[in-house]
């Protein structure tokens, strides 16, 4: 089965996040974007909004005015917002959530009651984040959905070093901003924003700035909008495979056929059949008496295997590939003891030949 295809454009729906702190204009820019978009693709249907702040509320006149229909879900769990994402996909469009952060922090939340624990562990994350794929991130990315996800504003930071009294200390400092979500979240959305609410000293008001974080097509990325409008994302909507096949990222095809039942993967396997090939071989070369030191025994020995295998060096006999390995003791097994090859071992043995040490 061949994996690889031609490249398409195969983005065929908005996946947008957008971040910031309060009062910079992430609920009033989701809706400018979802109402601009559902006039662009002429949809005749609700825009959905899972709601964990009450922003829908105050919105929903802009919809109104615009004769769009909201259905709406107010919640904060991560088992309604995946619900909400499989049913929007059947009945809607375009859904807007609106914060993630609170539903991570629910989720959470949720996981450390369960356990009756105060605090995340290091072993904690593995499950956590687990879940969360399964539940949120695939069906985001996958979804034939339009998806413009809000965020509340997390630090980054990092640790430099600075000079303090003469002394030199290793001090954590704050580097950047991101969403403040899972770890991952704000690698999803394939156009990226960041909102910051700036005074405007000229005339004394404030603007509701957004900064283009991330635009996986090098349209608009690094761009500035004040007081943004569904007309600045256009370049990278325009370029949306709309209405085409869309394609996210595979969740069909796992690597658990690379491990066995006890969790031993296939470099594993290939060293335990090299392992019982070469016990194998030394088995048979007892059995036949070339196993001895004397001069005969060895000449034996060296003949029948590098007429076999190439070479009678044990290095490089336990280097060889297994299926090697099986093939030649077949075929060794037919010289020293008279044994008849069957017929696929006949229609393997020159495929075996391929098989490089």
């Amino acid at each position: 089965m061949s994996l690889l295809k031609p490249a398409t454009n195969s983005m065929a729906y908005l996946k947008m996040g957008i971040f910031g702190d309060t009062g910079s204009g992430k609920t009033w820019t989701a809706a400018e974007v979802a109402i601009g978009l559902h006039k662009f693709i002429i949809s005749k249907k609700p825009v959905a909004f899972f709601d964990t702040e009450t922003g829908s509320g105050f919105v929903l006149p802009k919809f109104k005015k615009s004769n769009v229909e909201l259905f709406v879900h107010h919640g904060t769990s991560l088992a309604d917002l995946s619900q909400v994402i499989d049913e929007a996909e059947k009945v809607c469009d375009i859904l807007i959530i609106d914060s993630i952060t609170n539903v991570w922090d629910e989720f959470t939340d949720a996981y450390m009651k369960k356990r009756k624990q105060n605090y995340i562990e290091l072993w904690d994350w593995k499950p956590l984040k687990k879940e969360w794929r399964h539940s949120f991130r695939d069906k985001f990315v996958n979804s034939k959905l339009h998806v413009i996800m809000c965020g509340r504003e997390g630090a980054i930071y990092t640790s430099e070093e600075q000079e303090r009294n003469g002394k030199v200390k290793t001090v954590t400092v704050k580097s950047g901003t991101k969403m403040r979500a899972e770890g991952d979240t704000g690698y999803e959305p394939s156009l990226l924003c960041e909102m910051v609410k700036v005074f405007l000293d000229g005339d004394g008001t404030y603007a509701r700035r957004c900064n283009v974080v991330k635009e996986r097509y090098g349209l608009i990325d690094s761009q500035t909008f004040d007081n943004p409008t569904f007309q600045n994302f256009m370049p990278h909507i325009e370029a949306l495979n709309l209405g085409g096949e869309h394609v996210g990222t595979s969740v069909s095809r796992g690597s658990d056929t690379l491990f066995d039942d006890d969790g031993n993967g296939e470099y594993y396997r290939l060293q335990r059949r090299r392992d019982i090939a070469i016990e194998e071989l030394q088995a048979l070369l007892i059995k036949v008496g070339l196993d001895g030191t004397s001069t005969d025994a060895k000449k034996g020995r060296v003949e029948a295997l590098e007429s076999v295998f190439g070479t009678s060096a044990k290095t490089a006999l336990e280097s060889l590939h297994p299926d090697k390995l099986e093939a030649g003791i077949k075929d060794l097994k037919v010289r020293l003891l008279g044994e008849k090859k069957s017929e696929d071992d006949k229609g393997s043995e020159s495929a075996s030949d391929d098989i490089r040490m």
